[in-house]
């Protein structure tokens, strides 16, 4: 990949700080209602692109969390990539080159922040060889490629609702916070999961929202998701791995991400939350100290 053709940008994991399941739609999706915010967890993207006769991608997949990554059409940068050549509307000639950093199956979107990335990079270089796409064309593209995608085209805190397509910016303060991967989950198996008693609107996204915009300190109480008990039915494995990460973290609130494996917890300062992460990769885990982005 030439250097001078090539875009490199970071792909920001997502935590969700709170997330309930409301509706079990007709379509077999579900409607959600969650705080979203991109943290500095992160892949590298690396993005070639240029108008060509006929179309032609290439994929290259690289780093410490790339093993059980897909290479071919089940990875969701060939679906973005896709999804360009539809708003372009003409053949696309791309190399996408992943370095993949963020937990696979972690609940931390890293697959669909990498989608994002090569969404929002090869739009501006469309933009550059004079081909501007509408925004909402973008943000209908991204829906079509996974339901994570819209929220992590934009780098700030959203509420998100509906099946990912109702996106409300949130301003909200810096966090600072330790994520700690455990093991990994299937989102799929984890909603198949969801008991009829366990969609509900609880209400804790819009309280949570409403605080953070507030600037005030988030409530622990309104973190976590409710895809929790689902994802250890699903997956007893994950469960007894966030029994393991609350023992060796004894002492913090730890809250899942979406649909796991991932747990997070709030901290107040940089070094506690350094102090922290190291005792979570003692006990076996691949933790770090993260900040919020946006």
């Amino acid at each position: 990949m030439s250097r001078l053709s090539t875009w490199v940008v970071p792909a920001y994991a997502k935590l969700n700080l709170s997330l309930a399941v409301v509706a079990r739609r007709t379509d077999g999706w579900h409607d959600i209602d969650s705080v979203l915010v991109p943290v500095d967890w992160h892949d590298l993207v690396g993005i070639s692109l240029e108008l060509a006769d006929t179309d032609d991608l290439t994929l290259t997949v690289d780093g410490p969390a790339a093993a059980g990554v897909p290479t071919g059409e089940d990875n969701l940068t060939v679906h973005a990539a896709q999804a360009l050549r539809g708003l372009a509307g003409r053949p696309l000639a791309m190399r996408v080159w992943l370095s993949k950093v963020v937990p696979h199956g972690a609940g931390l979107g890293g697959g669909s922040a990498d989608a994002a990335a090569v969404l929002r990079s090869g739009v501006a270089r469309l933009a550059a060889l004079g081909m501007t796409i509408d925004p909402e064309r973008v943000a209908a593209a991204a829906l079509g490629v996974g339901s994570d995608v819209p929220a992590l085209l934009r780098l700030s805190a959203q509420r998100v609702r509906g099946r990912g397509d109702r996106l409300e910016p949130l301003p909200a303060p810096a966090l600072q916070l330790v994520v700690a991967s455990t093991t990994p989950s299937s989102t799929a198996e984890t909603y198949a999961a969801v008991a009829p008693d366990e969609i509900a609107d609880d209400g804790r996204s819009a309280r949570l929202a409403q605080l953070l915009a507030s600037n005030a300190v988030p409530d622990t109480t309104l973190m976590g998701s409710a895809l929790e008990p689902a994802a250890g039915r699903a997956n007893p494995a994950l469960a007894d791995a966030l029994r393991r990460a609350r023992r060796a973290g004894a002492g913090a609130d730890w809250h899942l991400t979406g649909s796991g494996g991932a747990v997070f917890t709030v901290v107040g300062r940089r070094d506690e939350a350094e102090r922290l992460a190291r005792v979570m990769r003692a006990a076996g885990f691949n933790a770090r100290a993260c900040r919020t982005v946006g």
